[in-house]
């Protein structure tokens, strides 16, 4: 995948706004903010600026919604 990571994400509720983020790695997601809809799966790359370990990445990643800012 040339130093990147696929996500794929999937959900059984409606997920208005999805916007992944990575703290402390530096980087570029792919299609990064998008709703999520039950029974379709959406796949986001990742591809970080610097070296990074999937274990590590995985670690940190962070998956936010709409719901969660209120």
């Amino acid at each position: 995948m040339g130093g990147g990571f696929k996500i794929t994400l999937s959900t059984d509720k409606l997920a208005r706004a999805v916007y992944l983020r990575s703290p402390e790695y530096h980087g570029v997601f792919a299609d990064n903010y998008f709703d999520l809809i039950p029974g379709k799966k959406v796949e986001v790359i990742f591809r970080p600026k610097v070296g990074v370990r999937l274990s590590d990445f995985r670690d940190q990643l962070k998956i936010r919604s709409l719901e969660d800012a209120f």
